[in-house]
This record gives C-alpha cells, sequence and structure tokens, in this order.
C-alpha cells in the first residue's frame, strides 16, 4: 500500500531536488522502476537531483495534491500533511524555493530575515532526528525535505546564488565554469589582475578590497533592477561580473607579496 501510494504521488507531482547543477534527470520508466522495486527504495527515488525548469508559482499554491498516506488534500507547498490528524512529511514535489521558503513568486529581492525565520520553522518540522523512530519510508522522505530545505535556503540567501537559481528557472543555462566573454568585462578581469599583482603592501590591497566590495554591491543593486524590469540578458551579464567580483574578492583575501596572482574567469 505505501509503495502503491509513494507510486501515485510521484506519478502526480515530479519530484524537484536542485542540489547540484548539470545533473541530468533520471528517465521516467527508470523512476517508476525504483518505486516499484521496494519500498525503501521507492521513498528514496524521491530524493533524486532534478534541473530546474519553469514553474508559475501561484498556480502551484492554489492547487493541491494528495497525501499518500491519508489520501487528503494537502498543499503543493507544504512539508507536512495540511490533515492536523496526519501531518505525515510530504515527497519533495515541484515548488520553487521561493514558493516553500517564503510563500511568494520568484523575485530576486528577499528578506533574509524573513527567509532566515522560516526556514528555521521548515527544518525544525522535518529535521530527521525527529522521524529516526518512524517507517523507513517517513523517515527517508524528512532526510530528503531536509536536504532539499538546505539548499533551497543556501541558494536563495546568496546573491549569486539566488541570481543563478532565477536564471535557470526562466530557462538560461548557467554554469560555473563558463568563462568571461564580454569584451568590457574581460578588461575589468585585467586590470583587477594587474593591481593586485602590483599591489607590494596590505594597504594597497585594503584599498583593493574595499572598491572591490563597492563594486560587489553595484551588481548586486544592477541585479535587482534588471530582475524587476524583467531584462534577463542584463541579469545575466550581471550575474557573471558578480561571479568574477566573487573570484576577484578571493584573490585579493589570498594575496600574499610575490605570490602569482590567479583570478579566474
Amino acid at each position: 500500500m505505501i509503495r502503491a501510494n509513494l507510486l501515485k504521488v510521484w506519478q502526480e507531482s515530479v519530484p524537484l531536488l536542485l542540489m547540484r547543477r548539470g545533473i541530468q534527470a533520471h528517465s521516467t520508466s527508470a523512476m517508476r522502476r525504483r518505486f516499484c522495486s521496494s519500498e525503501q527504495r521507492g521513498a528514496l527515488a524521491v530524493t533524486r537531483f532534478w534541473q530546474p525548469r519553469r514553474y508559475y508559482s501561484a498556480d502551484l499554491r492554489s492547487t493541491a495534491r494528495t497525501c499518500w498516506r491519508c489520501r487528503q488534500s494537502t498543499s503543493q507547498t507544504g512539508v507536512l500533511c495540511d490533515n492536523a490528524q496526519c501531518a505525515t512529511v510530504q515527497p519533495v514535489g515541484s515548488a520553487t524555493y521561493f514558493d516553500v521558503l517564503l510563500g511568494k513568486s520568484a523575485t530576486f529581492d528577499v528578506d533574509i530575515a524573513q527567509l532566515r525565520r522560516r526556514f528555521l520553522r521548515l527544518q525544525q518540522a522535518v529535521h530527521p532526528d525527529s522521524f529516526s523512530q518512524r517507517e523507513d519510508t517517513e523517515r527517508q522522505l524528512a532526510e530528503a525535505q531536509s536536504a532539499w530545505i538546505n539548499h533551497a535556503y543556501a541558494t536563495l540567501k546568496d546573491p549569486l546564488q539566488r541570481a543563478h537559481y532565477l536564471l535557470e528557472l526562466s530557462g538560461r543555462a548557467v554554469r560555473e565554469e563558463d568563462q568571461v566573454t564580454n569584451p568590457e568585462l574581460l578588461m575589468e578581469v585585467m586590470e583587477m589582475r594587474e593591481q593586485i599583482e602590483a599591489a607590494t603592501n596590505s594597504e594597497q590591497i585594503a584599498t583593493l578590497q574595499k572598491h572591490n566590495e563597492a563594486e560587489i554591491a553595484a551588481a548586486i543593486r544592477e541585479l535587482s533592477q534588471a530582475f524587476a524590469a524583467g531584462n534577463l540578458d542584463a541579469a545575466q551579464r550581471e550575474a557573471n561580473r558578480l561571479q568574477y567580483l566573487r573570484r576577484a574578492g578571493q584573490a585579493i583575501h589570498a594575496w600574499e607579496p610575490g605570490k602569482r596572482v590567479v583570478v579566474p574567469h
């Protein structure tokens, strides 16, 4: 019964667990075989890693799914069944990080304090230690939800990761290993490298660090404006620039007299 219920839940709502970029989703038939092989492997199948796709958050928040245990209607964005007498951990669904952690549509501007409070409440609700004595199915679902919530929080609290996630939800491929191709940004990369290499004392490095931090703050403001205007091209350019500025900051922090400077681009 549990295996059949989990299979039905999976068919109704394909799980999203974006823990790493670049991992391909398993085929439907392969996932179904995992569910049908055993109850334990069926529960584990909902923890697979999936690529992001476009989501329509308002629709998700206004629709429901069926709890795998009590078979009653429960929200798409909840981590526990809405039925208070059941309150069973639900499989990771297709809701976005914004849906679950903030209860709102995807947006670059995030209230970090609110995000933190919501994260702590959700983590407490599905912390694996609280389910250590439960049956395998619910314990494994709690582990999957906990991992998903951790990654969602880490993504949304960081401006660069949040920008990449928004771009991915909009169908824009973002890869950490992409190099700088914009001529203006490439020139900025080269100039920054030369300035770091030319530094001879900690005072000069402190000045560079202060300038870099100001540029990072400016890039985050530009990202906010670009996403608010729906200008994804500008958002992607600023995300690339912010990624470079972060790397430059790491090079500045690692500076030592006479040491070769490496600023990836």
